[in-house]
C-alpha cells in the first residue's frame, strides 16, 4: 500500500512539475498549445507560460508563429457571453446577500442565487479555445 501511494505521489509531482499540460508537440518542430477557456486573457497568459516551460526543458526559448482565439460553444456567442455575465452577477449577488443579511430566509435566497450562478457557469462551460503555435529555438 505504501509503495502504491509513493508511486502515485511521484507521478503527481512529475505531472505538476512539467508545467505544460496543454502543449501538443509536433513532429515538424511546430508545437501547439490548445486551451479551452471562458477567459481568453487568462488562457493567453497560460499558453505563453506553458510554451516557455516546454522550451526551457530543451534549454531553448519559445518563438510564436500564430495565435488564435475562436468561439467553440454549443450556443450562439452572444447568448453564451450574456449567460456568463448573468452567472457572474448571480455569484456576486448571492455572496452579497449572505454577507449582509441576518434573516434565515434571505440567507437561503442568497445561497440559491449564488449556487444558481455556479450551476449556470458549469452548464455553459468553456466557450472559447485559445491556440498558439510555436517553435523552440
Amino acid at each position: 500500500m505504501k509503495k502504491t501511494l509513493l508511486l502515485l505521489a511521484s507521478l503527481f509531482l512529475l505531472n505538476s512539475c512539467a508545467g505544460y499540460p496543454d502543449v501538443r508537440p509536433g513532429e515538424d518542430g511546430v508545437h501547439r498549445v490548445v486551451i479551452p477557456t471562458d477567459d481568453v486573457e487568462v488562457a493567453n497568459r497560460s499558453a505563453i507560460r506553458q510554451s516557455n516551460n516546454y522550451c526551457e526543458e530543451f534549454q531553448k526559448k519559445a518563438y510564436f508563429l500564430t495565435e488564435t482565439k475562436k468561439y467553440s460553444g454549443s450556443i450562439d456567442e452572444n447568448t453564451y457571453n450574456t449567460g456568463k455575465g448573468i452567472s457572474k452577477a448571480a455569484k456576486i449577488f448571492g455572496g452579497g446577500i449572505l454577507a449582509s443579511s441576518d434573516s434565515k430566509n434571505q440567507q437561503q435566497t442568497g445561497k440559491t442565487v449564488g449556487l444558481g450562478g455556479l450551476a449556470m457557469d458549469e452548464a455553459l462551460g468553456k466557450g472559447y479555445t485559445v491556440e498558439m503555435k510555436f517553435k523552440c529555438h
